[in-house]
């Protein structure tokens, strides 16, 4: 009993260092998860990331009607007049040691090509971000489903401490643009290291029966 005891503590030590990613916002957005003002030194202002029940929207982001009760991250510019510089940024988590993927499911109508959505990533701890995906078009449903499901490869980044930023700003403009809603977050798979463990822990049962 005790060898096996030894081995299930080793691997919950292990996943639990790693810190994988992964977030449906159904109960708010976390306080693991930032929300930031970049035109207001940081702070959080009237305008910013919130959850989309709380703009009077619905979840537009899956392929059909989730509900009431699957919310969305969202930011609503048709609410709130004026330039923004607005992030959400994740938790801390390590990048997986193969074939890593970002998943998330999203809403973003732009408007007249004067506002911007930024998918990014940092591996310095927020010092500085390298963009993922741009976009200034459309994609999704206009108040309506479907919307689309992302898939970024982050293999680049394996073995790394990152943090994913979803930045959505308007530089040019002092008017009303429409929303980008982030749903279903997550980095898949498991890190290598994890499969490695699996392996040398069953080796080592099989070794001792």
């Amino acid at each position: 009993m005790r060898k096996y005891l030894g081995i299930l503590i080793l691997g919950a030590v292990t996943t639990a260092a790693y810190g994988q990613l992964s977030e449906n916002f159904n109960s708010g957005i976390p306080a693991t998860w930032a929300i930031v003002d970049l035109l207001g030194g940081g702070a959080v202002s009237p305008f910013n990331w919130t959850t989309n029940n709380l703009e009077g929207r619905a979840n537009w982001t899956p392929a059909a009607d989730p509900g009431p009760n699957d919310l969305a991250a969202h930011a609503d510019s048709d609410h709130h007049a004026g330039n923004f510089d607005i992030a959400l940024v994740s938790p801390s988590f390590t990048v997986p040691g193969s074939n890593a993927k970002l998943d998330y499911d999203t809403n973003y109508q732009n408007f007249a090509l004067i506002d911007d959505a930024e998918t990014e990533i940092s591996t310095n701890g927020g010092a500085t971000w390298t963009s993922l995906l741009h976009w200034q078009e459309d994609h999704g449903t206009f108040q309506g489903w479907p919307g689309v499901h992302v898939q970024l490869d982050l293999s680049a980044y394996a073995g790394q401490t990152a943090q994913i930023r979803f930045h959505y700003y308007e530089p040019v403009s002092g008017g009303f643009d429409w929303w980008w809603q982030v749903d279903n977050v997550s980095v898949t798979p498991e890190p290598a290291s994890m499969g490695l463990l699996g392996l040398g822990a069953l080796a080592l049962i099989r070794r001792r029966r």
